[in-house]
């Protein structure tokens, strides 16, 4: 192997990680909706020193999200000032950590080869790099849940070896700390997949004997002694926060029932088989996951065993979305699994024991490489394509917009034109090149029989894939956020002034957070700050067409930002309106009344 030593190997891994986690933390901006809105939140979190109810739009209660994430990104703001990177620190260092979890979770049950691949597929594959680009808790509750699963592995295997506190055993007391963490990262899915895994693991196996090893009496009580304190302050603090939190936050919107709605959901069939584009560059080597996989309920070997619980791990959650409203990035705790059991393929690749199988290896690293080589010729045409009609003074003149697609986190993958991947062609071209030359390179190594190599390849191939996502989520900036309008309005901004955003607060939060002004909104009374305004301390912000254009028409000044459409839409409806154009930006403008 090309890296024997522990302590190389975790060099190893610590390098990629900085290479594609720390290289992109401090751009782009935060994005309009999710984005800002939870950026914003830390802000306020930091500047009221209220951290039991969270605020958003200065002062508005945000109850719907658990704290944990925001606890953690205000301590990185307070240590190092308010700043885009100081904000998704935590983010970033989760991602480590669960890397590192990984590592340490192969190691213990599947060896130690299998150990250092599986990390190494985590930390470089497109999932987790994807989902932890937006500022979104998933990471975080991914780590303490694969912590909950990796100590109730060694509960389960190693019942002699724990240490005690008096009759405690040190590993329960952790298991209910971490599962009490899920809970405060992600609400109550954090109870409930430990919860539902471990279950259906126990069913599957029989392995009863485990339930008393687990101190169940004592471990409830460490873990409301954990979770409790804050879910009691913030009911006690919020009129009506346990029904809105734990009825309309969850089971509401498991159903599909939460008011008001402003989600959507992937097809199910969608949902299981984007697994193949979340585990890229590695997805080649799934066909292996058939040659580890368990023959029977009650397996010998301790990897046999690992490998049934990685497999009810997978599928307790992917089955409980299958019922529920879906986001793509709701498959996140799925991904360490997959990693370990892709670990362990490309760790029998590189092992004597896989000399039979590396004919078939060999065809999987071709299919990725078959499939790069596809992406690169795909955003080639593309770019060619586009290039003969492209005429856009900006980027936003190249896109379409889908407004019903954006409740899903990739929902402005719809936009893309021909004439977009033409606009951003030298990107689009480096990108091109990357993903024909890394599987390529990649599949030669393996055709040599240096599969050491040819992973290493693959997750440099990663790390120039991230580099070329990011700036592609930079080009973007003007279009997915409003940084740039923000700044212009905090420029002319007087004492007295207001600012409208034209429709709901998500379509303009990063006006509040990178100005620092609180927003009223125009025909906006929903979304994100619709429970929150029933409360006695809301401000009066929300304003229909006539008593807007009452105000409008008045002293005060004002920065109407809007989109495009429901500009035209508002206009249309309002023939008699008088304004002046300050700003102009990604399809959003900003009108002024002086």
């Amino acid at each position: 192997m090309l890296f024997q030593k522990k302590s190389v190997r975790c060099v190893v891994l610590l390098f990629v990680w900085v290479l594609i986690y720390l290289g992109n933390i401090s751009t782009p901006a935060f994005f309009d909706d999710a984005d800002s809105v939870h950026a914003e939140a830390v802000r306020e979190m930091v500047e009221s020193g209220d951290w039991v109810t969270l605020k958003i739009n200065n002062g508005i209660r945000y109850l719907e999200k658990a704290p944990l994430i925001y606890w953690l990104s205000a301590l990185t703001v307070k240590m190092f000032g308010l700043s885009q990177w100081a904000i998704r620190l935590p983010v970033a260092l989760f991602a480590l950590f669960l890397t590192l979890l990984v590592f340490s979770f192969g190691n213990r049950f599947l060896g130690e080869k299998a150990g250092f691949y599986s990390a190494l597929v985590f930390v470089a594959c497109l999932g987790p790099y994807a989902f932890t680009r937006m500022y979104l808790p998933d990471v975080i509750l991914s780590f303490f849940l694969a912590l909950c699963f990796y100590l109730y592995l060694q509960i389960l295997y190693e019942p002699d070896s724990g240490r005690r506190i008096g009759p405690l055993d040190v590993r329960c007391i952790l298991f209910y700390v971490s599962a009490a963490l899920a809970v405060l990262t992600k609400g109550l899915v954090g109870i409930v997949f430990a919860g539902a895994v471990i279950c259906a693991h126990i069913l599957l196996t029989g392995q009863w004997k485990v339930i008393r090893r687990l101190q169940i009496l004592p471990g409830i009580l460490v873990f409301l002694a954990v979770a409790a304190p804050w879910h009691l302050a913030a009911g006690f603090s919020n009129k009506g926060f346990f029904w809105f939190y734990f009825v309309n936050e969850h089971f509401l919107r498991y159903l599909g029932l939460r008011h008001p709605k402003d989600y959507d959901t992937v097809p199910r069939l969608l949902f299981w088989a984007l697994h193949l584009v979340w585990v890229f560059p590695w997805t080649g080597f799934a066909w292996g996951i058939s040659r580890i996989f368990p023959r029977s309920l009650k397996p010998e070997s301790k990897a046999d065993q690992t490998n049934l619980f990685l497999v009810c791990w997978i599928l307790v959650i992917l089955v409980f979305f299958s019922f529920s409203t879906t986001q793509e990035y709701y498959t996140f705790p799925t991904l360490a699994a997959f990693a370990l059991l892709l670990g362990q393929v490309v760790a029998r690749m590189d092992s004597p024991e896989g000399a039979l199988d590396q004919r078939r290896a060999a065809i999987g690293s071709g299919v990725i490489a078959g499939i790069g080589c596809l992406a690169g010729a795909g955003l080639f045409a593309l770019a060619w394509l586009g290039s003969h009609s492209v005429d856009a003074a900006d980027l936003s003149g190249t896109l379409t917009f889908n407004p019903d697609q954006y409740a899903l986190a990739y929902g402005h993958l719809h936009d893309l034109t021909p004439e977009t991947f033409a606009y951003l062609s030298d990107l689009v071209y480096k990108t091109a090149l990357l993903f024909f030359l890394g599987p390529l390179l990649a599949f030669a190594a393996g055709l040599w029989r240096r599969w050491n190599l040819s992973a290493m390849i693959l997750a440099l191939t990663m790390v120039g894939l991230a580099h070329s996502y990011n700036a592609g989520m930079v080009a973007f900036e003007p279009v997915l956020s409003s940084k740039g309008l923000a700044k212009v309005i905090e420029y002319h901004y007087k004492p007295g002034d207001r600012v409208v955003i034209n429709g709901i607060y998500e379509k303009g939060s990063t006006i509040n957070f990178y100005t620092g002004i609180q927003v009223s909104l125009l025909n906006g009374h929903h979304g994100n700050l619709w429970y929150g305004s029933f409360f006695p301390d809301a401000p009066d912000i929300f304003l229909d067409d006539a008593s807007f254009v009452r105000m409008w028409n008045s002293r005060p000044r004002i920065f109407l930002f809007s989109e495009e459409a429901p500009l035209k839409r508002f206009l249309s409806e309002n023939p008699g309106f008088r304004y002046t154009e300050l700003a102009a930006e990604g399809g959003k403008k900003v009108l002024i009344n002086w």
